[in-house]
């Protein structure tokens, strides 16, 4: 009697032990999820951002009328990918 009760002590021990771990593997998970959605925001903010610029640059250059519309929205773009990175 008393080695099936060390033997279920055993398997208590086992599986609390498995419990604990996969709960640390989850919160890794989550880290990770967070760390890259932040960095996913900052590169595509940055990179419609640029866009923007790049649109306004050309603007610039053949004298169109609304270039400054197209800078201002680049530069938005750029700050809000910024901003939303920093929030994540």
């Amino acid at each position: 009697m008393n080695s099936k009760r060390s033997a279920v002590f055993i398997g208590m021990v086992m599986f609390f032990s498995v419990c604990l771990h996969a709960q640390v593997d989850l919160s890794n998970a989550i880290t990770n999820v967070q760390t890259i959605g932040g960095q996913v925001a900052a590169v595509l903010g940055g990179l419609i951002g640029l866009l923007g610029i790049g649109r306004a640059a050309y603007k610039f250059a053949h004298g169109d009328g609304d270039a400054i519309t197209s800078l201002i929205v680049g530069i938005v773009a750029y700050a809000l990918g910024q901003v939303a990175s920093a929030m994540l």
